[in-house]
């Protein structure tokens, strides 16, 4: 994506209010010791780094070699500069997480359904997948200010198209970052008919990394655990 290219060195630092420590936990619920993990759209590594500190293997691939870059610096495991859409690494996991909303980057639910195929082929037999969405459900803005930093998030959402086009604005030392997204924004029943189509099956829903907590579709954020059928 366009907008990473950017402003990717400064991309930690605008999103350093992430809660990524209790998205690690999350996972570390379901994931079995030494487990062997792919993350698609890793983007600068931080959630990666954190599951190699709880002694998990685990590898990265973005669209992005700036993101790429950064995550050389912080983890360890293997890299690879490629489209989801496109997936193609030798290896096969014991699980394959995408956090922090990537899929809601693709277009609609045949490149849903391609993604979750070429995911499939990269987990082992009783492997599972986990991909984090996002739920908007109004238009709205915001503003705060933390570390120096000024940010403003307007976002419209087309409830009919089920597209959310947001804009970010990041100030800092006087120059503004502009950060847009454009997310097709996937229904529950959805997803679980896309991953049925594709022989995965979906086992469970969250909301907000929260596993005593049911995903509906209020829910702002949605997490989606999948193995195969």
């Amino acid at each position: 994506m366009q907008e990473y290219k950017e402003f990717a060195k400064y991309y930690d630092r605008f999103y350093q209010k992430k809660d990524y420590q209790k998205e690690v936990l999350f996972l570390t619920h379901f994931l079995t010791p030494k487990s062997h993990i792919l993350d698609v759209g890793c983007g600068t590594g931080v959630h990666a780094s954190l599951l190699e500190k709880e002694d998990f293997k685990i590898d990265g691939a973005d669209l992005n070699q700036e993101m790429l870059d950064i995550a050389k610096t912080r983890m360890t495991g293997e890299l690879f500069l490629q489209n989801v859409l496109d997936l193609d690494i030798p290896k096969k996991y014991d699980a394959i997480i995408s956090m922090f909303a990537v899929m809601n980057h693709l277009s609609n639910l045949e490149e849903l359904k391609q993604a979750l195929i070429k995911m499939k082929e990269h987990i082992k037999d009783d492997g599972w997948i986990m991909i984090d969405l996002h739920n908007p459900q109004a238009s709205g803005e915001k503003t705060d200010i933390f570390d120096n930093i000024k940010r403003k998030m307007l976002w419209e959402y087309d409830t009919e198209k089920q597209i959310e086009t947001s804009h970010i604005l990041f100030t800092i030392n006087n120059t503004t970052y502009h950060d847009k997204h454009i997310f097709r924004i996937f229904a529950i029943d959805e997803v679980k008919e896309a991953a049925k189509s594709v022989g995965l099956e979906v086992l469970a829903v969250y909301e907000n990394y929260d596993y005593n907590k049911q995903g509906v579709k209020t829910s702002k954020n949605l997490q989606f655990f999948m193995r195969k059928i």
